[in-house]
């Protein structure tokens, strides 16, 4: 275990109390105790102010002030709390109250068994206690598949469970009683919509999260692309902060072998924009992060060691290595993102290509379709890919969809690394579960109320395990400055046309940006392309890659459930740059990383040096 982890480790706060255990970490605000109730927290409450006023706690301390709530209002604490938290209180008849907050919330695993409870966001703490460490290695498979658990109570090792996002967790006398108690708000009628007051009512809650995020932090760094959601963000930052303060501000940058190719519609190097934001406000101290990005696979195992989970979409993050670095030498103590934002006020309201069809609003459709970033297909055949194919049933879809693009008949086999027979068996049990893979049936939502049903399904997935361990590796916390949840539940709880309408997709954004980003940022079309260096990042690794792989072959898990060798073909028939296919260029850079991925998440479970 490296250094950082092992200061880490020192620092989760213990609760004990009877045969309760009870370890958080990265707070704070650790302990506290209210009417004899023994609380343990960490993440941010952003209502503090108002639970203050009205339990007569002072809300330095998160913790105590949790405590008191749940000794107020009991299961009913978590609804009347606002803010990015898991928790967990021991209260004084002997029950165990565990809790995440709805939409972001660092993780939250527990142990029970034999009347002893250990719980803490580091599975390595359960571990350390004598919680079993036995891998779900099917759940492996339906990661690599896509098919996501989210929101599943089991984690990534059998016996030790998980507290879902906008839930609670009640354990005494050995009964575990779970409620998810957080529903997604439902979305206005289109018509009774006002778009000046939206835009304004989205701009306060803008500045009220960067206000709440800015007192957090005693410096923080922002994460700057050349979009608008980091933008916006950025320019909510210097209106609540004194005209005095500066605010530093970080943007990555493809790899420094990248070839400059990026596919149509999008831009891989956001330097441009970033810096036109940086140029219009003075108070913007602006850094660019190192361009030596590495492998998809770099600091895996460290990754690994910190969180202990499985997580795939490390191949799509490595950019932020050298954003904590450069934030870490910097000084700073907090990374502020925008990370929520195409699920909040830049939502692109993809859902209308069939809604607006549905409900006759042709106009509107086809002016959307004509000023589709990046698609140059005729119009009728976006009209009917984008708007009469996610009408029909699942299975004719897929029958049409293969007859235009022979190569996407079966997506799991084409962009994940599973074998024949682990494709066949995940499948199943996927059927069992009522589940499906997010590739398996690529068309957008049918409506607004779709759109946040699957943005609610989808949001509790592995991302802040991940967070928690570049916290650990960089010694720098993080938080997304738009998951404050009045935005959030504003923004879910507006029509499709407040997000794509004149032709205008982002309008919601658009329209905010008026006056606080520059006008090139504001009507700029091109979308940022993460790992657009993907090629330049994975050329010098094939030969390591290549062998990992003949070691896994023999594996007995590995081997079984990676198809070896059609990886290792794809690795030898490399091409010499991306060419933005879905038959050449997808298997490379999504299910290559991904096995490598796999190996080393393996490796690390089992001990095993040779992956």
């Amino acid at each position: 275990m490296s250094e950082a982890l092992e200061r880490y480790d020192r620092k989760p706060a213990q609760v004990l109390s009877g045969s309760t255990s009870i370890a958080l970490a990265a707070s704070r605000d650790h302990v506290g105790n209210s009417g004899g109730t023994i609380a343990a927290f960490t993440g941010w409450i952003d209502n503090a102010a108002e639970l203050t006023d009205l339990t007569g706690i002072a809300p330095d301390n998160s913790a105590h002030l949790y405590a008191a709530c749940v000794t107020r209002w009991g299961e009913d604490a978590d609804r009347r709390i606002v803010g990015s938290y898991a928790a967990a209180a021991h209260l004084p008849d002997g029950t165990l109250h565990l809790a995440r907050s709805p939409w972001d919330a660092p993780p939250l695993y527990y142990h029970h068994a034999e009347g002893r409870i250990i719980a803490s966001p580091l599975l390595r703490v359960l571990f350390a206690a004598g919680a079993p460490r036995e891998p779900d290695y099917d759940r492996v498979i339906d990661e690599l598949a896509y098919d996501f658990r989210s929101g599943d109570e089991q984690s990534w090792y059998r016996d030790i469970l998980m507290v879902p996002l906008g839930a609670h967790v009640r354990i005494k006398d050995g009964v575990r009683q779970v409620t998810r108690w957080y529903q997604p708000p439902e979305p206005m009628k289109p018509a009774d919509y006002d778009e000046d007051a939206a835009v304004e009512k989205a701009r306060t809650l803008l500045d009220e999260a960067a206000s709440r995020a800015a007192a957090w932090a005693s410096r923080p760094a922002m994460a700057l692309s050349g979009g608008l959601d980091s933008t916006l963000v950025a320019d909510a930052l210097l209106r609540v902060s004194p005209e005095r303060e500066k605010l530093d501000a970080i943007t990555f940058v493809p790899d420094r072998n990248w070839q400059g190719k990026c596919e149509p519609g999008t831009m891989g190097d956001e330097r441009p924009f970033a810096g036109l934001m940086a140029q219009a406000n003075p108070r913007i101290d602006w850094h660019i992060a190192d361009d030596d990005h590495g492998p998809h696979d770099r600091r895996a195992r460290d990754v690994f060691a910190a969180s202990e989970t499985f997580a795939p979409g490390l191949a799509n993050v490595g950019m932020y290595h050298n954003v904590y670095a450069k934030a870490r030498e910097l000084g700073c103590d907090a990374l502020l993102t925008a990370d929520f934002g195409n699920v909040t006020i830049s939502d692109a309201g993809r859902s209308a290509y069939a809604e607006y069809a549905r409900a006759g609003e042709w106009k509107q459709l086809l002016r959307l379709l004509n000023n589709r970033p990046g698609d140059g297909r005729p119009l009728w055949r976006k009209l009917a890919a984008l708007s009469v194919l996610p009408h029909l049933p699942r299975a004719l879809r897929q029958r049409l969809r293969s007859l235009a693009h022979p190569e996407r008949t079966d997506m799991t086999a084409l962009i994940t690394p599973l074998s024949p027979e682990a494709r066949e068996k995940q499948a199943a049990r996927a059927r069992a579960r009522g589940s499906q893979g997010a590739w398996s049936d690529l068309t957008h939502d049918l409506d607004r109320a779709g759109t946040v049903a699957r943005e609610w399904r989808d949001a509790d997935g592995p991302g802040r395990d991940v967070d928690l361990a570049f916290e650990q590796l960089y010694g720098v916390r993080k938080r997304d400055v738009l998951t404050y949840r009045p935005l959030v539940e504003f923004c879910m709880s507006l029509p499709t046309r407040a997000f794509a309408w004149d032709g205008e997709e982002r309008r919601l954004a658009r329209l905010m940006g008026k006056g606080r980003v520059p006008e090139a940022i504001r009507t700029n079309r091109l979308h940022g392309q993460h790992n657009v260096d993907w090629h330049a990042r994975m050329t010098p690794a094939r030969e390591d890659m290549m062998d990992l792989l003949e070691r896994a072959r023999d594996h007995p898990f590995l081997g079984r459930s990676l198809d070896i060798e059609r990886l290792q073909r794809l690795i030898e028939d490399w091409p010499e740059g991306p060419d933005f296919s879905w038959e050449n260029d997808y298997p490379r850079r999504l299910a290559l990383p991904r096995a490598i991925l796999a190996a080393r998440f393996i490796g690390h479970v089992e001990n095993r040096n040779e992956f």
